[in-house]
């Protein structure tokens, strides 16, 4: 999907993380991960005060980073100049209702996690073999705390197979181009709901999102990499845009309680904040979400957001999980 292309089915065009030292944060995204800062400057100013709804007089540096040539994937970065800002997401919480990880794609997860160690992320176990199966392949995962209390899942493909689902998923990644330490810009994006019917509702409707794969969570050697009771079982619902990359992995506890990063997940905070959507219509999007009594966060301006210049954009709550969701439209 170009720039140019009508959007008609929204996938994460860019997710919003509140850093607590930006300079620090690019240490990882741009020279780990290998994404390009594509735009870096301040923000300031009754609009941008009001959009994110922060005290007069505050302030923000930002990054935006990206990979190829899609709008989608992308990385924003925003150190805020304002008080009592605090950390979203403690060490230790491997799963909780709210925005919740990014997933990377990488070449080689064994010399990552010798490499990041070494560097002192701290990971969650080692790499683990994941066979989903004949028609589907196999993979290697591999999840630590990233910058910022925010959960990075890094993700090697094994299968080469393109007749399988993952091998596709190689051949697709081979042929887009990797950044130049081997990584990819945010192909899946974690959201864990309270309500997943309402949440689909919204991913499917306004944002006309469709079904990847749905499935039950169960495995108890999963439940307890995930600090959950070994009974626990969890709905997965995994949906897409009209891309390989910015698909949303949506998860909700089905016999268990989470703890809840929604409520501490605004600006000025540190950690993930927004996932972030581009539509050809905001107009009718809004008009979408009003039928679906979205609570509106921020109401529809124009305003010139990073990395994508003028647009007329709004803020919404998920309606399965109160998650902050933007959805903008170039102007």
């Amino acid at each position: 999907m170009s720039s140019s292309e009508t959007a008609t089915s929204a996938p994460v065009s860019v997710v919003v993380i509140g850093v607590e030292n930006l300079d620090t944060s690019l240490a990882f995204y741009e020279k780990i991960v290998g994404l390009e800062v594509a735009e870096a400057d301040a923000l300031q100013g009754p609009e941008f005060e009001q959009y994110w709804q922060l005290p007069a007089g505050a302030t923000a540096r930002y990054a935006f980073l990206a990979h190829g040539a899609d709008p989608v994937g992308r990385i924003q970065l925003m150190e805020f100049d304002a008080p009592n800002r605090k950390l979203v997401r403690q060490a230790g919480i491997k799963r909780a209702i709210g925005l919740f990880n990014l997933n990377l794609y990488t070449r080689d997860i064994q010399e990552d996690y010798k490499r990041l160690s070494a560097q002192g992320f701290n990971f969650w176990g080692e790499p683990a073999h994941q066979n989903f199966g004949p028609g589907v392949g196999e993979t290697y995962e591999l999840a630590f705390d990233g910058p910022d209390g925010v959960a990075i899942n890094l993700v090697e493909l094994v299968s080469k197979d393109p007749s399988t689902m993952i091998g596709h998923l190689y051949e697709y990644v081979t042929q887009y181009g990797r950044t130049s330490t081997g990584f990819t810009e945010v192909v899946t994006t974690a959201h864990t709901v309270s309500d997943m019917d309402k949440a689909l509702a919204f991913y499917y409707g306004p944002l006309g999102m469709t079904l990847f794969v749905e499935s039950v969570l169960e495995a108890v050697e999963l439940n307890r990499a995930n600090n959950l009771p070994d009974d626990a079982k969890t709905r997965s619902v995994l949906v897409q845009g009209n891309h390989e990359y910015g698909k949303i992995a949506l998860a909700e506890p089905m016999n268990y309680e989470l703890p809840d990063l929604v409520s501490a997940a605004v600006a000025p905070n540190i950690g993930y904040l927004a996932q972030s959507f581009q539509v050809s219509d905001l107009a009718a999007t809004a008009a979408a979400c009003a039928a679906l009594d979205v609570e509106v966060h921020t109401p529809q301006t124009e305003i010139d957001l990073p990395g994508r210049g003028k647009c007329r954009a709004m803020v919404v709550r998920n309606p399965g999980s109160g998650a902050l969701q933007e959805i903008f439209q170039p102007l």
